[in-house]
């Protein structure tokens, strides 16, 4: 009986949110982007920061307040063949929290994180598809939460 009654219990609370992140009450970001890639240019580099931060403020966030939440973004890659990289992208938000242990320590946490690794031969179209596809993970858990 406890067991049906626990089975219910998860499969129900796992039906009000498709994250296991909170994303409650994010609006104000802080931009970080790391890029270390050999392929990627300087002009590459500012398009998919402004297409990252064109992409959430046209969901609502703001960026430049005080006391922001970090967005961050970093890609890095090794080259495997000629014209043939490995490239792993990384989003996620860094934020200061409170912990629940003794003293309560503030400390700096990522309180969302997603991630990918793909083998590209075009890298820079293939790193601005997988940026574009993790971005739209994020603003569909931040909808789901928000709603």
């Amino acid at each position: 009986m406890i067991k049906k009654l626990l089975i219910i219990l998860f499969t129900c609370s796992s039906l009000f949110s498709s994250s296991m992140f909170t994303l409650d009450n994010v609006e104000n970001l802080k931009f970080h982007f790391t890029n270390y890639t050999t392929f990627m240019k300087k002009e590459e580099k500012e398009s998919i920061k402004k297409f990252i931060i064109k992409k959430l403020q046209k969901e609502g966030f703001t960026f430049g307040e005080i006391d922001p939440i970090s967005f961050v973004v970093k890609i890095k890659s090794r080259e495997v063949a000629e014209e043939e990289y490995i490239i792993s992208i990384f989003i996620g938000l860094a934020e200061e929290v409170t912990t629940t242990r003794d003293n309560n320590i503030k400390t700096h946490a990522f309180t969302y994180v997603a991630d990918t690794l793909i083998e590209s031969e075009n890298p820079y179209e293939d790193t601005l598809e997988a940026i574009d596809y993790l971005t739209c993970q994020f603003l569909t858990a931040y909808r789901d939460d928000n709603e």
